[in-house]
């Protein structure tokens, strides 16, 4: 564990091959997010079996688990299951990490059923997202950045299904419109800051 933590922390502050430099120390909220996401690391390959219960639904809610976002592979490949076609405009209730991006897009966040970290400065759009990622459209004022929250987070929002071309260069096809613009943890001791909270120097922060 200790070793994990070590890497991460390293990772922080060295640069990458591209010559992409860091100039300052990592805060201690980037200091704690690695913490956090190297406890859930090491649960990532079946982090979902120890997450706790989730509260009640609220009326009108359909609880949307990761794994059932698609059917069984067959000749054509990956297809949506009936579930996932069924909710479509629905809302649902989901748990997910959010993805750590080096260029996170304002109002907008990306859910993986497992922590990950991707680097657009470095990779752009070539990375190593699994293909249940969910784009997630945060309501806050234009430009406004979403908040990095480590831990599991319990979503509620109208899904949206579809191919469609986005402005930062990706192609999104499962979609969540949340209802507000808080990101609630599903676990009760993680403090789970608002997205519209205004980001002090401290605050989690999504750049690298």
């Amino acid at each position: 564990m200790r070793l994990v933590l070590v890497a991460l922390a390293a990772a922080l502050i060295t640069s990458s091959a591209s010559g992409h430099i860091r100039h300052a120390p990592p805060t201690p909220a980037e200091i704690a997010w690695a913490r956090v996401t190297a406890q859930w690391d090491l649960l990532r390959r079946d982090a979902r079996a120890f997450l706790p219960p989730r509260p009640a639904l609220p009326e009108g809610v359909t609880d949307l688990d990761f794994p059932e976002f698609f059917g069984p592979i067959g000749d054509r490949g990956l297809e949506l299951s009936e579930k996932l076609r069924a909710l479509d405009g629905r809302r649902v209730r989901i748990v997910g990490f959010m993805v750590r991006q080096s260029l996170p897009t304002p109002g907008v966040l990306l859910l993986a059923p497992q922590p990950t970290q991707v680097d657009e400065i470095e990779y752009g759009a070539c990375d190593d997202l699994p293909p249940q990622v969910v784009r997630v459209f945060v309501p806050l004022p234009t430009s406004a950045p979403v908040l990095l929250t480590p831990g599991p987070l319990l979503l509620t929002g109208r899904l949206e299904l579809g191919a469609r071309a986005e402005p930062d260069g990706r192609n999104s096809f499962i979609r969540l419109r949340l209802d507000g613009p808080e990101l609630p943890p599903l676990l009760p001791s993680h403090p789970g800051p608002s997205a519209q909270r205004p980001q002090p120097p401290a605050t989690l922060s999504s750049q690298p």
